[in-house]
């Protein structure tokens, strides 16, 4: 459908072409070559909850001061939860009231 979605980042019109940056990157473009794209490039990157917190890992995106700074990226971010994984990969993690351990 047709809208526009105000994000902390940047407005996104929709609907929208979004990279996927699973690990915090988009391979083999630099964030600034993607803002000189033709089309002024992506306006959000979508990434996975859980592919981040194996690598790069939690602690470098916290040492970092976040997943933006992490990836020089100034406009929006889209994770998703996770979930996939939880369900997936059941036998590797444990779930309580803080949340879900992937061992």
């Amino acid at each position: 459908r047709a809208a526009t979605l105000w994000l902390p980042h940047g407005e996104v019109a929709t609907p929208v072409f979004m990279p996927v940056g699973t690990k915090g990157s988009i391979k083999a473009l630099s964030p600034r070559q993607l803002e000189g794209l033709p089309s002024g490039g992506p306006r959000l990157i979508l990434g996975n909850t859980y592919h981040l917190a194996l690598q790069p890992s939690t602690e470098l995106l916290r040492d970092f001061g976040g997943l933006h700074r992490f990836m020089h990226w100034e406009r929006n971010l889209l994770t998703d939860s996770g979930g996939f994984q939880m369900v997936s990969l059941c036998d590797l993690m444990g779930v309580d009231e803080q949340g879900v351990t992937f061992r």
